[in-house]
């Protein structure tokens, strides 16, 4: 089977990445940009330490000048980090049969609800998976730390190729700093990923050998 993961570069969606291998036989890691900054090369950089193939999508303007003039209008980023979100898996949708994404329990934003997932689903005839929908982040923090080096920066610095990122990147330019630091909250951090350890498997055939 063949499934497609929306890829920030980052430990929730590297760790998607690893849960899901098991179960499928090609892995593709979509990173997708607005075309205003190069974080997707972060996003791509991490996808190689995975071994998976990474290809990036670009958005449609419009979908840029939509999520900025909510961001506008409501003075605060999940409404605008919903749509994209949204926009993101619909277009995944539209090449993939299975598309997977690293929300989880404690997501503010993005986040769909179940009503929109069996919408998505029952609409576009795909399967939605999110493996990390009902964990929390100290969970996946210790969970991902077992298999993955990342590091964790300010959002303001573009360590991944996330959509806050992203539209961060895009509403200084377009509005100024000013703007930024009215909608988006202060001292956020997004993780990235450095490496995949190797070590871990080479531990655990030791110990069964060993038994």
């Amino acid at each position: 089977m063949k499934t497609a993961i929306l890829f920030s570069g980052g430990k929730d969606s590297a760790l998607t990445t690893l849960l899901l291998e098991p179960f499928f036989d090609h892995i593709e890691l979509i990173t997708f940009t607005f075309g205003q900054d190069e974080s997707w090369k972060v996003a791509a950089l991490a996808a190689k330490q995975l071994g998976h193939f990474h290809r990036k999508f670009f958005f449609d303007k419009t979908v840029l000048d939509s999520a900025l003039e909510i961001l506008l209008s409501t003075g605060y980023p999940n409404d605008a980090l919903n749509y994209v979100h949204s926009v993101a898996v619909e277009t995944m949708a539209s090449e993939f049969e299975f598309v997977a994404d690293g929300t989880r329990r404690d997501d503010r934003a993005p986040r769909m609800s179940q009503e929109a997932v069996r919408s998505i689903e029952d609409n576009l005839q795909m399967h939605y998976l999110r493996p990390l929908a009902g964990l929390d982040g100290k969970t996946i923090q210790a969970m991902a730390s077992r298999y993955l080096d990342f590091e964790e920066e300010l959002s303001e610095k573009y360590p991944a190729s996330d959509f806050e990122v992203g539209l961060r990147y895009a509403l200084i330019n377009r509005h100024g700093q000013k703007e930024v630091d009215r909608i988006f909250p202060r001292n956020h951090t997004h993780t990235r990923v450095v490496r995949r350890k190797k070590f871990v498997q080479e531990i655990e055939r030791k110990k069964d050998q060993a038994c």
